[in-house]
């Protein structure tokens, strides 16, 4: 039976009602039951993306598509997720002892208040050694108190966190696989057009996964950089320094002064000048090493602004925990990369001025590093 144009019969607005309740209300109650380990797929995701060129090199010499996954994933294990698992376990041992010397009071200021406080402009600030030693004292025991229970409470965490690295695994895995299908598969349920999402994958690629690979290689440099300048200058945890500067490495215009910048005080404290001077330089190359690692890796592509990387990061943090300092810049760069598309999307479409209708001619505004 035909309908007028633009009418629908009552039964079928009520079936097609009914279904996309039914399928909404399907829909959230599995995305909360899986809420727990989208992040820990998401991670696979983005491993999947970034082991692509090995993978199809790999492919390249007649290896199955199962067999390089799995030889990708075993490397991923190897080179990055063992490695960095061993640095955690050192760091937080040393966090810990760390944390418990400052609780109980192992550290002293009395070293560093001596070279000081025959300077004027300490004399003024501070006053008294004795009374800001005093003082300083309970700052120390307060936070290394603090800090121990921070550090255990992490290791509490421990096993939920071997699970998530486990299930990413899994993931970047079967993404390997089948995520060509499983995009085939999501082509026609997503209503956008066949060459906005190729614009869109390739636009993210050029985008965020170059800030990635970027920031990770340079994120990884200084923390080598800083491991070998504690180890070779004598500062005690090394291993929690490197981790240390790993994480502050993904924050624009902090990097790893802080970590340098004690190592230096504790060297200062032990009256190792020239060690501390060391320690100083060693800081510097580590910011040298940041910027040509970057350039290098970069390379003409888009780079974001530190400000707009600096706010994803605290957003990141405050929403996804300390992984929010991995995915806070990763959604950035994908918002960056759809604002980029937006206005050929929208001229085409006859949103924005210009031609409409048209073919789709992404303008490039990528800038030079």
């Amino acid at each position: 039976m035909d309908y007028p144009p633009g009418s629908v019969p009552a039964q079928r607005r009520t079936t097609l009602v009914a279904f996309l309740v039914l399928l909404m209300a399907v829909m959230a109650i599995t995305v909360l039951m899986i809420l727990p380990y989208v992040l820990a797929v998401t991670m696979g995701g983005i491993l999947a993306v970034l082991a692509q060129p090995v993978f199809r090199w790999l492919k390249g010499y007649h290896v199955t598509p199962r067999v390089a996954a799995a030889l990708v994933v075993l490397g991923v294990v190897l080179v990055l997720i063992a490695p960095l698992a061993f640095l955690v376990t050192k760091a937080i041992q040393q966090g810990i002892a760390i944390g418990q010397g400052l609780a109980e009071g192992g550290f002293s200021v009395r070293a560093l208040l001596d070279h000081v406080s025959g300077w004027a402009p300490i004399k003024t600030v501070i006053g008294s050694p004795e009374a800001f030693e005093t003082q300083a004292r309970r700052w120390i025991q307060s936070a290394g108190t603090r800090a121990t229970a921070t550090i255990l409470g992490l290791a509490a965490h421990l096993p939920n966190i071997v699970l998530q690295v486990a299930l990413a695994s899994i993931a970047c895995f079967f993404l390997l696989v089948d995520g060509h299908r499983f995009l085939g598969w999501m082509s026609d349920k997503i209503p956008i057009a066949a060459d906005v999402r190729v614009q869109v994958v390739q636009s993210f690629q050029e985008t965020a996964i170059s800030a990635i690979w970027a920031t990770l290689a340079a994120a990884a440099a200084q923390s080598a950089v800083m491991l070998l300048s504690y180890l070779a200058l004598g500062v005690p945890a090394a291993s929690l320094a490197a981790g240390a500067t790993f994480l502050f490495a993904w924050i624009p215009l902090v990097g790893s002064s802080p970590v340098w910048l004690a190592g230096a005080i504790y060297l200062y404290a032990q009256d190792a000048i020239l060690k501390a001077i060391l320690m100083v330089v060693c800081g510097l190359m580590a910011g040298i090493v940041d910027n040509v690692v970057r350039a290098i890796i970069l390379q003409g592509r888009s780079k974001m602004h530190p400000l707009v990387s600096l706010v994803a990061i605290f957003g990141g943090i405050e929403m996804f925990g300390i992984m929010g300092i991995f995915l806070g810049p990763i959604l950035a760069a994908v918002l960056i990369a759809l604002l980029q598309l937006w206005p050929a999307v929208g001229q085409r479409f006859g949103l924005l001025p210009g031609a409409k209708g048209g073919e789709f001619h992404p303008r490039s505004e990528r800038s030079s590093s």
